[in-house]
């Protein structure tokens, strides 16, 4: 095989690992513009979810702070609920 057959093989293998790929619209030829547009769209979207990640992370960090803020007023409400109920009771019932 010389120089120029090998060239057109290793387009062909090239054309063929693309050419199933749900991107490129049936009965085109897969270019190399059409691929690298492609991948640029890939690289964008990327970008985008992983400001989204970022964004949902610190959202996320916010809700448990504010959770365990909840959870301890409510644990200090339960006690000056107990603290009340035993002033309520004289202390000769309390025995």
């Amino acid at each position: 095989m010389n120089e120029l057959e090998a060239a057109k093989s290793e387009i062909q293998t090239w054309r063929s690992a693309f050419q199933n790929e749900p991107y490129i619209p049936a009965g085109t030829t897969p270019t190399p513009k059409l691929v690298n547009n492609y991948v640029q769209s890939l690289k964008s979207r990327e970008e985008s979810l992983r400001e989204q990640l970022e964004k949902a992370k610190k959202k996320e960090a916010a809700f448990i702070v504010t959770f365990a803020k909840r959870e301890q007023e409510i644990a200090e409400l339960k006690s000056a609920v107990l603290d009340l109920k035993a002033q309520l009771h004289p202390a000769s019932m309390q025995s």
